[in-house]
């Protein structure tokens, strides 16, 4: 889905209010044409710059004071620049007085005639005044403007289909806020009920016997029938009726000076007396100077009309054009009606007449000419019927042994979608399923009573009458903004079409398939394990946050593949958030340390779903066959004048080997030696350690002793490698005698 470009106008006007005049300043870029078009409509040229600057002084004043428009900038501004101008006008009648108010607005050729400019300032006005300003902006775009969704994206911060909606709402909106203003002046209930039908009569949604009761009321009503006469150009002629409703006469200029159009007087009545007789009635034409008065601000700009089409989920049905008759149509000779054969009487009459025709019959009797009957075309201009689709929620199920199930599944979100179509209704009947980014497809196989094609996100009923309920499910997502977790069902049968929408909320929750610890490959010098993240459909980004007590160390390589790990916040971010790759972590074997001194944590954010898995590492473990104290042979014996003893570690080539070594009072431990070895000792503590990178062969230590026995002669040597550890112990001269 594109997303519109830069901050919208409502934003922009937030920022305004807060103080910043940059965001003004993008304001008047974005609207400033538009503002000089409008004052060329009221003053010379070379002034119009001068009036649009000071509009947009006042405007910004009137933000700052928390004033002026939320949404509706545009509309906003051109209305002040009328004003602007009217009191530049007042306030020069103090020097100044003239009779003629247009030779300053000088407008285009427009006619100019109170009872219209009453009527723009009446109901359509107020209708337009009712709407939401959100609606109002997008009417004025789309509908006075003439500008393209895609080019109205960005001031609304929309994107071009959801401008297309809204539009379409929009207009919807402001035929109903019309017929309002006129239903408060109804006086008789078969005036109510027609007014109140007239909008969906306008766009043929009544049905046969309900369009004949509006059209007998309109043959009698003149009332009635000029509401009807405006309520069309409230359907197709937006333009013409919201600019003069909004800036007064100079509207319909502005609209000129934006289309290219000229709009004049002649053009005005001569579209009017067509779009009268076009709709056959009587008694408006009869009335004349009421409906002319009521329609001539709105026909004047018939050319502007657009498409109203609204955007759904699956295609609409078009209208149908009326069918043109063939250039040569064949031609019918007319049948003569068959006479009966004369019937002979039975008797001869039995007296004659007595007196004779004294003249011929002047006309000669005429054949019959047989009469065709046209059928009634079927209407098929698209009929938004609100009924037609229903979005639900299931109710919650019983349970055994009491109490309810909620209708929300722990991993999806439940729907009913529910088809009221027409009595007897034999049109295909078809729904279309769109859904953001965080959903997925919500339908296995196909459901009762429905043929789906996944592929074309379209579901058909089997059964047009009375389609079955439909129950799809979502599965929960996990982030996403609101666009990405909404879904909209269209559904049309004929002409009769409907689109509704859900939100689905995605709090944020624990989910403990999120994270896994896993052990890696067996090692005895090193913990190894790995990370692994669930993978998800709506993720934007995944981060890890590791912590570990005092015994371990920082477990991760510098650039593990698909991540980017930092020490120092000790945290790593998936580079593939979707379907993140395991993470190899490696811990070296604590050699001490309590329980939490050797714990390590981790926490995995994935959107708005969390999980946190923990596990504690043992230490060192004891391995009895890892250290041996050899005497040597005295053919081996490398210093006869000594006692010489070998510490060799079993199974260990090119490690590195720590030997912690202590011995008794007797005893003295000399200097060694060995190559590749280093030893550290202090003189007034018996004890050294000893410790090599790449161990290759018995260390050879080296003493002097005085003759006892027990542990003042003891020498105890602890041995370390990786994830190991062995203690022995050796007497020193041996009991035997033997060096």
């Amino acid at each position: 889905m594109e997303t519109p470009e830069g901050p919208s106008d409502a934003e922009l006007i937030a920022r305004v209010r807060n103080g910043d005049l940059e965001a003004y300043g993008e304001l008047f870029g974005r609207h400033h044409h538009a503002a000089e078009r409008m004052a060329r409509q009221l003053v010379p040229a070379g002034d119009a710059d001068d009036l649009a600057s000071d509009a947009f002084a006042k405007v910004l004043d009137a933000l700052r004071g928390g004033g002026g428009p939320d949404i509706s900038f545009r509309a906003y501004l051109l209305t002040t620049v009328r004003r602007v101008h009217v009191d530049r006008i007042r306030s020069g009648k103090k020097v100044q007085t003239t009779d003629d108010i247009a030779a300053y607005e000088r407008e285009p050729e427009t006619f100019d005639d109170p009872t219209v400019t009453g009527f723009e300032s009446g109901a359509a006005a107020k209708a337009f005044a009712s709407l939401p300003e959100r609606w109002q902006a997008v009417l004025w775009h789309t509908e006075v403007e003439g500008e393209k969704p895609a080019a109205i994206a960005p001031l609304l911060g929309l994107t071009a289909n959801g401008v297309s909606a809204l539009a379409y709402r929009a207009r919807e909106g402001l035929r109903q806020a019309y017929l309002q203003q006129h239903l408060a002046d109804v006086a008789g209930d078969r005036c109510r009920w027609t007014t109140e039908r007239l909008g969906a009569y306008v766009r043929g949604g009544l049905t046969k016997r309900e369009n004949r009761n509006v059209r007998e009321h309109l043959d009698d009503c003149a009332k009635c029938t000029a509401v009807y006469l405006e309520l069309v150009e409230v359907n197709s002629a937006l333009p013409a009726l919201l600019a003069p409703a909004l800036l007064g006469t100079a509207g319909l200029g502005y609209l000129a000076a934006a289309s290219g159009t000229k709009i004049g007087l002649a053009g005005v009545f001569v579209t009017l007396w067509r779009k009268a007789t076009e709709n056959s009635t009587r008694t408006a034409v009869g009335a004349g100077a009421v409906v002319v008065v009521a329609v001539a601000a709105v026909i004047a700009a018939m050319a502007l009309t657009g498409n109203e089409t609204p955007p759904a989920a699956i295609d609409k049905p078009s209208v149908s054009q009326p069918t043109k008759p063939p250039a040569n149509p064949p031609t019918v000779p007319p049948v003569k009606p068959t006479q009966p054969p004369p019937v002979k009487p039975t008797t001869a009459p039995t007296t004659a007449p007595t007196t004779a025709p004294t003249t011929a019959p002047t006309t000669q009797p005429t054949t019959p000419t047989p009469t065709t009957s046209t059928p009634t075309p079927t209407p098929t201009t698209p009929v938004l019927d609100e009924g037609l689709l229903t979005i639900s929620i299931p109710p919650a199920k019983r349970i055994s042994g009491g109490g309810s199930a909620p209708a929300a599944a722990a991993a999806g979100m439940s729907f009913v979608i529910t088809i009221k179509t027409p009595t007897g209704n034999q049109e295909p009947v078809v729904i279309g399923l769109k859904y953001g980014k965080a959903l997925a497809w919500p339908l296995s196989g196909n459901p009762r009573g429905w043929t789906c094609d996944k592929a074309a996100g379209t579901c058909t009923a089997t059964n047009s009458a009375k389609p079955e309920p439909m129950t799809v499910s979502f599965t929960n997502p996990t982030g996403g903004t609101n666009p990405d977790r909404t879904f909209t069902v269209s559904a049309k049968t004929g002409r009769f079409y409907d689109d509704d929408s859900r939100t689905l909320e995605a709090p944020a929750r624990t989910d403990e398939n999120l994270l896994k610890i896993l052990n890696g490959p067996a090692d005895n010098d090193v913990h190894h394990r790995v990370l692994t993240v669930a993978p998800g459909l709506d993720r934007t980004a995944v981060t890890l946050k590791i912590s570990y007590g005092s015994s371990l160390q920082w477990p991760f390589m510098k650039n593990p593949a698909g991540w980017k790990c930092s020490p120092t916040t000790k945290t790593c971010t998936s580079l593939t958030p979707l379907k993140p790759v395991p993470l190899p972590a490696v811990f070296p074997v604590p050699e001490g340390g309590s329980a939490s001194a050797r714990t390590f944590t981790v926490s995995a954010t994935a959107g708005l779903v969390s999980d946190t898995d923990s596990e504690t590492l043992p230490g060192v473990r004891n391995d009895e066959s890892l250290l041996q104290i050899l005497t040597p042979s005295p053919h081996d014996d490398p210093n006869p004048f000594v006692y010489n003893r070998f510490l060799q570690v079993n199974g260990v080539t090119n490690r590195r080997v720590t030997l912690d070594i202590s011995w008794g009072k007797n005893m003295s431990f000399l200097n060694a030696l060995d190559h590749g070895w280093t030893c550290s000792r202090s003189t007034d503590v018996r004890r050294a350690t000893c410790w090599t990178d790449s161990y290759r062969k018995p260390f050879n230590s080296e003493w002097s002793a005085w003759p006892g026995k027990g542990s003042t002669n003891t020498v105890t040597v602890y041995a370390r490698v990786g994830g190991r550890q062995d203690t022995d112990s050796v007497q020193i001269p041996p009991a035997s005698g033997s060096r």
